[in-house]
This record gives structure tokens, sequence and C-alpha cells, in this order.
């Protein structure tokens, strides 16, 4: 084979290998696109259905009257929200408390502050649970106060769960162990 053939056998195999480089570059991208974009779809899928379910749960567990039903999505409503807030500001000071022990001089100070604030955030959250349980209760009938009371009982008692949905990927309230 002359010098000329050679150049252009190896010119060719260059070609081909960058085009192929290219393609598998290109369809990498591509995938990963396409699935952060699923991922993102799923999540909105997943925020917005289990306050839905959650009602579902507690109509069929209460048997609850239309006008119970209304009065529970507006205490639902209104628990979410506030617990919400507090599972996001408990996330955030995990967060920060991790932080902070990686550093290479861990303020034990500042360590002490997030955990006092991590104690808050439970102990208001607690209250949010129990403003939304009175609240509950207050629409019920006698009977179903005793079957919201097993409801709760069993959210606490981890041989005897009961599939409540998780509110996405948050974690916290509702979540069986």
């Amino acid at each position: 084979m002359s010098l000329t053939n050679k150049n252009r056998t190896l010119i060719w195999i260059i070609i081909i290998l960058v085009a192929t480089n290219l393609s598998t570059i290109g369809s990498f991208y591509y995938h990963r696109l396409t699935e952060t974009k699923n991922e993102g779809t799923k999540q909105g899928e997943q925020m917005a259905i289990p306050g839905e379910q959650r009602t579902r749960f507690f109509r069929d567990q209460l048997n609850l009257t239309a006008e119970q039903l209304d009065q529970f999505r507006d205490i639902n409503r209104t628990f979410n929200r506030t617990a919400r807030s507090i599972e996001m500001n408990l996330a955030q000071l995990r967060e920060d408390m991790i932080t902070e022990l990686g550093t290479q001089n861990p303020d034990s100070t500042r360590l002490d502050q997030i955990a006092i604030e991590v104690g808050n955030n439970h102990r208001e959250l607690k209250q949010v649970t129990t403003t939304f349980y009175l609240n509950m209760k207050k629409i019920c009938t006698a009977e179903q106060q005793a079957k919201l009371h097993e409801i709760f009982q069993s959210m606490l008692n981890k041989d005897n769960q009961v599939n409540l949905p998780r509110p996405g990927n948050q974690g916290g309230r509702w979540r069986n162990q």
C-alpha cells in the first residue's frame, strides 16, 4: 500500500471514530436532559398527588360527609402549608449542621444553636400536628373520632402501619417505617 492510500485509510478511520464519539456524547447528553426533565415532571406529580390521596384516605376511613370533606380540605391545606414550611426549615438546619461539622474547626456554640433550633422546630411541628388532630376531631362524629384516634395511634405504632401517602420526597410525617 502506498503512503497516500495509508493516509486516506487513516483519515477515514479517524473521521469514523470522531463521528462515533460525537454521536455517543450527543446521545448521552440528550438522555441526560430527558431524564432530568422526566424527574422534574414526576416530582411535580408526586407533590400534587399525595394531598388528594390523603383526602381520599381520610374520606374513606372516616366516612366523611361532603360538608366534613370540605372542612377537612381546609384543615389539611393549612396543616400542609405550615408543616411543609417547618420541614423545610428542619432540612436546612440539618444541612447547616452537617456543613458546620465538616469544617476544619466546628464551632460548638453554633452547633448548639442549631440543635436548639431543630428542637424548637420539632416542637412546633408536633404542635401543628396536635392542632390538625384537634381541628379534625371537632368536625367528626363520636364514631369518626374513635377511628381518627386509631389512625393517629397506628402512625405512632411501627408494628401497625397505615398506608398513608408520603408528601413528595420530603419525608417526615405520614411516613411508614
